[in-house]
């Protein structure tokens, strides 16, 4: 029984698929059953498969045709695709130069919709001697320079919903208090850099900077990490500018225009 069941929840995932498909290639609005002779699928599955697709925000229904078309956030989903890629292709080049240029690990994040620090593309350094900053791992935005440079840019109420979560300490250096993280990410959006030293693990330290799209949204984060031995205060200091005219470099070729 359990097979069955999962053999049907694939085959309606997959008749899922089809029917958008179909619509995305629809040159007007489609209807039960214009859907029900393409797919030759009974009306009333096409029916239950567009009201399940309506309510994810998938498709959407004319209410005066009362035929359906693709749904806004079906349209969000593949700005976010296109957006990521556009990302990385414009960072890429500038990553590979920064690594070159420190000979540390440098790294491209996201914050993801649950409030976490995702690597999505890194330059390792020629000097390292352990992983740095695994790609797809997910980390707690404020034990890592990337995820202060990042929460520091968000609104108010978005920044207490991800502190609401909690603030779990990974070593004795990971700031857990609320009030103490707010008066950080005050101080990143003053200097234009997050730095976080020993706060994820300890013996390594990184320096991070925001990236910015054309409407001058924060949407990804370049760092630059490594040992505590090399990366200390001083050459923090000195890696932040070089990590802040990446960033600005990047934000510039997405549309930003903001100071030079």
């Amino acid at each position: 029984m359990k097979k069955q069941s999962s053999i049907s929840s694939l085959q309606s995932v997959e008749r899922a698929i089809t029917l958008l498909k179909t619509l995305g290639n629809a040159a007007s609005d489609l209807g039960v059953t214009d859907l029900s002779q393409r797919l030759g699928l009974p009306k009333s599955t096409v029916h239950r498969l567009l009201t399940a697709l309506e309510r994810g925000g998938l498709v959407e229904q004319n209410p005066t045709t009362e035929k359906y078309r693709l749904g806004v956030d079906l349209v969000r989903l593949a700005g976010r695709v296109l957006m990521r890629m556009d990302l990385l292709q414009v960072a890429q080049p500038h990553l590979h130069a920064l690594a070159q240029a420190c000979e540390e690990t440098v790294n491209l994040s996201i914050l993801t919709d649950d409030g976490k620090v995702i690597n999505i593309a890194r330059c390792p350094s020629p000097r390292m001697v352990r992983n740095v900053g695994w790609l797809g791992r997910e980390m707690f935005p404020h034990s890592v320079s990337s995820g202060k440079a990042l929460l520091a840019y968000l609104p108010e109420q978005q920044v207490e919903r991800i502190l609401n979560a909690g603030l779990p300490r990974f070593t004795g250096k990971t700031i857990t208090d609320p009030t103490h993280l707010k008066n950080e990410l005050a101080h990143v959006r003053q200097q234009g850099y997050a730095v976080a030293q020993e706060e994820l693990e300890e013996g390594l330290s990184a320096v991070a900077a925001p990236i910015m799209n054309y409407e001058g949204h924060v949407i990804a984060a370049i760092s630059v990490s490594g040992p505590s031995f090399r990366l200390t205060e001083e050459r923090l200091v000195e890696l932040a500018e070089m990590t802040r005219d990446a960033a600005k470099a990047v934000s510039h070729q997405l549309g930003w225009v903001g100071e030079e």
